[in-house]
């Protein structure tokens, strides 16, 4: 299986878990792996960030509508 690392930043509504769906930064679909661990805050409105995410591409076919993916952002960075 093919991975990749990623930042997640998250609108208010908490982080994704394990085998949740993620959209990237880059149009991809992804499904969580592992989750990071390491919390970033970015001030005020702003948002948070966790470092070291874990994910895998998935498919847009893979899910049913768009409430099945989570409202956070997958910011890819590398293959693992």
């Amino acid at each position: 299986m093919h991975t990749i690392l990623a930042t997640i930043a998250e609108r208010g509504n908490g982080f994704p878990g394990p085998h949740d769906y993620v959209p990237g930064d880059d149009g991809e679909l992804y499904r969580v792996v592992r989750a990071g661990a390491r919390i970033e805050t970015q001030g005020a409105g702003a948002g948070n960030r966790c470092a070291g995410y874990l994910l895998a591409l998935a498919d847009w076919d893979d899910v049913a509508s768009e409430d099945d993916v989570h409202e956070s952002l997958a910011h890819v960075a590398e293959s693992a």
